[in-house]
């Protein structure tokens, strides 16, 4: 499952970066950073809760100008999405049987996008203002 958060000021951003790079890319990895925290932090109370695995599940990967959220319990997919199931099967994990042919999605980290995509942009507006004050500072 892959979701994009579009950031309205990208091409400034990257006209910036191949101006300065290391500038531009020190504080643009913050803004990375501090995104993908506040995303962890609304996908945390978005995500469902039964035995708290999924909600437990989220792994975080920083790399240069990169950053990445995933759920990483094997069912999370299916939680997001929806799924079919077979009536009448019992589940040990659940302990019970099944009664409907269909479990419609939770989108919990499409929602928890919706509810950050400001805040994230404006992360990136901020990052942005910071590498080109340093970058005017050390002219």
């Amino acid at each position: 499952m892959e979701i994009k958060i579009h950031i309205a000021n990208l091409p400034q951003v990257q006209a910036a970066l191949r101006r300065s790079p290391q500038i531009v890319s020190k504080h643009i990895n913050k803004a990375i950073k501090l995104s993908i925290m506040d995303l962890r932090n609304s996908a945390g109370e978005k995500t469902p809760v039964d035995t708290g695995r999924l909600r437990g599940s989220y792994q975080v990967k920083f790399g240069t100008l990169r950053g990445e959220l995933q759920p990483t319990a094997n069912y999370a997919y299916f939680v997001h999405e929806g799924h079919r199931q077979q009536v009448g099967r019992y589940v040990p994990a659940i302990g019970k049987r099944l009664v409907k042919s269909f479990v419609k999605g939770n989108p919990f980290l499409k929602n928890a996008v919706s509810e950050t995509e400001r805040k994230i942009n404006e992360r990136f507006d901020m990052g942005l203002k910071d590498a080109l004050n340093e970058i005017a500072a050390s002219v």
